[in-house]
């Protein structure tokens, strides 16, 4: 007697699967973005930047935002609730693309919000869009240590 069993799965049921998992999770983020409120630029750890010069010593987040972009007051949002005292050491910078579009362009920005993380002068990490305040401490931690 051979009881050597398979399963086989249809293409459809596999790629049903796949759909199913993006739509839920596309919709839990869009809920969490959502939920993010706006962000307030008088009080941030964000400086406004119009030029970038990086040092060869030292983590730098240089944040790109455009001003009429919703997504991008969220993540200036998220990047403003980090604790600068856990941080110390590291320097955060923010440019506004419709007025810097040559940086946009000289690093190959595809879309914003985007997070460029360096370490000295070498590019280290890229975060585009919106993403929780527990994930950019999770981040930079990583990076400083």
């Amino acid at each position: 007697m051979n009881d050597n069993h398979t399963i086989q799965l249809k293409p459809w049921i596999f790629l049903s699967a796949i759909l199913l998992f993006a739509l839920i999770t596309g919709h839990i983020t869009e809920k969490k973005v959502n939920e993010t409120p706006l962000a307030d630029k008088t009080n941030s750890i964000l400086t406004e930047i119009d030029k970038i010069e990086l040092d060869n010593d030292g983590i730098t987040f240089i944040f790109f935002y455009r001003d009429s972009s919703e997504l991008c007051q969220k993540m200036r949002y998220n990047i403003e609730q980090l604790n600068p005292e856990n941080l110390q050491g590291i320097h955060f910078y923010a440019m506004n693309v419709e007025e810097q579009y040559e940086y946009y362009y000289k690093y190959n920005i595809s879309g914003i919000p985007n997070l460029l993380i360096f370490n000295g002068d070498v590019e280290q990490k890229r975060v585009m869009g919106v993403i929780s305040t527990d994930n950019l401490n999770k981040i930079a931690r990583r990076i400083h240590n």
